[in-house]
């Protein structure tokens, strides 16, 4: 069974400011007590296309939606590629998840290399928007059962955005699940 949880932070790009929305959490195990403490997360970008629509839990509209033509605000590659991401994962589409995860990756790799030095007083950094796009193919990974894909997108996360309270949940999150995978693991034999 899944469960939402949804938080809003503003966050700058070179292009404009944009409304951060990390916020579809999910749980993915059975037992009731990890449940509601150790979920994945995915983070979209709300006023981005297709942001409103994921962050209401209509990933078919924000399809839709990202499919139409761009408007002004729909002008950043990372944040409509980070939203595709999540809402094709969230619809279970993974081969359309990962060619959107990639290029959220690409993108946001791109932004951050041609950022300005003097950008780096914004909040948040082109090291965290990348963060974002890493965290997300991390969990889309994770729900594709590439555990290996997950640890090393999620270490990528961590590496560029330490403190970042998304990274901490898909870490505690990956870590809980594997722990709890092998303790589902049947015992080798003697």
């Amino acid at each position: 069974m899944s469960s939402f949880a949804r938080n809003t932070r503003r966050a700058n790009s070179a292009q404009c400011s944009r409304a951060l929305g990390a916020g579809i959490a999910l749980s993915l195990l059975s037992g009731a007590a990890l449940a509601g403490a150790h979920q994945f997360v995915f983070t979209a970008y709300s006023d981005a296309a297709g942001g409103a629509e994921v962050m209401a839990g209509r990933y078919r509209a924000a399809l839709e939606e990202l499919q139409g033509q761009p408007t002004v605000m729909s002008l950043d590659p990372a944040a409509i590629n980070s939203n595709r991401c999540v809402a094709y994962s969230m619809t279970l589409q993974w081969q359309p998840a990962r060619a959107a995860c990639d290029a959220a990756v690409r993108a946001a790799e791109a932004e951050r290399a041609a950022a300005p030095a003097w950008l780096s007083w914004a909040t948040p950094s082109p090291d965290e928007d990348l963060a974002v796009a890493y965290a997300n193919r991390a969990v889309m990974f994770w729900l594709w059962r590439n555990q290996t894909a997950a640890q090393r997108d999620l270490a990528a996360a961590q590496k560029l955005s330490p403190h970042a309270e998304f990274v901490a949940k898909n870490l505690t999150a990956l870590k809980v699940h594997a722990t709890v995978a092998l303790a589902a693991a049947p015992a080798p034999k003697s």
